[in-house]
């Protein structure tokens, strides 16, 4: 029997992995959905804002000198998407035995992520699947597996 692990973003399918020979008889995985829920959230919220995407491969387009200065003189930060550091604290989770979903609450989040066709703000992505990132996830699911195995 196989075990499938499916994560999508924005409706893409960001990770899709068949795990031969480990289902078991297992029917709850909130202990791997919660970890990868946990180390996901936490990536998407530090570290691809302390180096601007790169962090998921999606370095984000510089400031315009308009907004460099027009945050200059509001007293923020000359990087993208921290002023008040809403949106980037936004970021929350729901797990349950069978699934986890990562979002943000922040109502401006959608129009930084979206895919959709834009003329002056440029597409900043904050949640997106590296391959670092897919291979964790799918540690957390063997690693559970595993223990359930030789657990009695």
């Amino acid at each position: 029997m196989s075990f499938a692990i499916s994560w999508e973003i924005e409706g893409e399918k960001q990770l899709s992995r068949v795990l031969i020979g480990m289902e078991s008889n297992m029917k709850d995985y909130t202990v791997p959905f919660r970890q990868s829920a946990t180390y996901l959230t936490g990536i998407f919220s530090r570290d691809v804002f302390e180096t601007q995407g790169a962090a998921i491969g999606e370095r984000w387009e510089r400031l315009s000198p308009y907004t460099v200065a027009q945050k200059a003189r509001s007293g923020f930060p000359a990087t993208p998407l921290i002023a008040t550091g809403r949106m980037r604290n936004s970021f929350k989770s729901i797990v349950s035995t069978d699934q986890a979903v990562i979002y943000n609450t922040a109502d401006y989040f959608k129009y930084h992520q979206s895919r959709q066709p834009r003329t002056h703000l440029p597409r900043r992505v904050m949640m997106k699947l590296s391959e670092n990132l897919k291979e964790q996830v799918v540690r957390y699911f063997q690693e559970h597996i595993r223990l359930s195995m030789v657990s009695p």
